[in-house]
């Protein structure tokens, strides 16, 4: 992935977290989800870490500003900032879009 450029989620929902640290302290309750699950999901998150996680849908578009290993922090279409956690298994759902 490429700082700067633009990226598609195909498929699943990402959770979007405010810090990195969240990110990684909830990598192990996995990270992505079918669209369904995405509302419950980042409740469960918001809730456990006390703060305001939300979530890309699918379909949607964003902006990879800075990257971190397995960590990305990305600016959604609707103007939130967050970070994700881009693990190997799951690299094919987002896609560089082409201009």
């Amino acid at each position: 992935m490429n700082i700067g450029s633009l990226y598609t989620v195909k498929k699943w929902s990402w959770s979007l977290f405010p810090t990195k640290e969240t990110a990684a302290a909830a990598a192990l309750g996995g990270m992505i989800a079918p669209a369904a699950w995405a509302a419950d999901r980042v409740a469960y998150y918001s809730k456990r870490f006390k703060c305001n996680v939300s979530y890309i849908e699918s379909n949607s578009v964003f902006c990879l500003l800075e990257k971190d290993g397995i960590y990305c922090k990305v600016l959604t279409a609707n103007g939130e900032v967050g970070w994700i956690y881009l693990a190997d298994w799951c690299k094919d759902d987002i896609e560089e879009v082409k201009v």
